[in-house]
């Protein structure tokens, strides 16, 4: 089981909105597709211990707002959307073990069960993995 910090963590960083003049500031997480950044304001202990681990890197700390580069983005995006995908189907968590990104896909399948968890949902909610209501798709980051 991951803890409720990193989850937290890596979800901000899957539902981060793109960065544009239009709609900076209407996410806590913002993602700049030309450089693949997040900017935000995180938890320091949950990105330090990653960035240590190798899984982040440090692009810029300044004025309370972090920027971060996600190692093998592609891999976690896949492994993230089919933890998503498997825990929507019932399936069990061990599928992690056959996907490239093992940690990804357990945060995604977690963060699935809690977002079901909710007595109702969310409308509007967009993250990586999920069904977008608007365009009835899978929404990709």
């Amino acid at each position: 089981m991951i803890s409720k910090k990193v989850r937290e963590f890596f979800v901000s960083l899957m539902e981060a909105k793109t960065q544009t003049s239009s709609d900076i500031g209407a996410s806590a997480v913002g993602y700049d597709p030309e450089t693949e950044q997040y900017t935000g304001v995180f938890n320091p202990s949950v990105v330090n211990k990653f960035i240590d681990e190798g899984v982040l890197e440090l692009v810029a700390d300044e004025n309370a707002l972090t920027t971060i580069l996600l190692n093998n983005r592609s891999d976690f995006l896949s492994g993230f959307a089919s933890g998503v995908s498997e825990a929507k189907l019932g399936r069990d968590q061990y599928y992690a073990d056959y996907n490239a990104n093992p940690f990804a896909f357990s945060v995604g399948y977690e963060h699935f069960l809690q977002i079901n968890k909710k007595k109702r949902p969310i409308p509007g909610y967009l993250c990586h993995g999920f069904v977008d209501e608007q365009t009835g798709e899978i929404h990709k980051q």
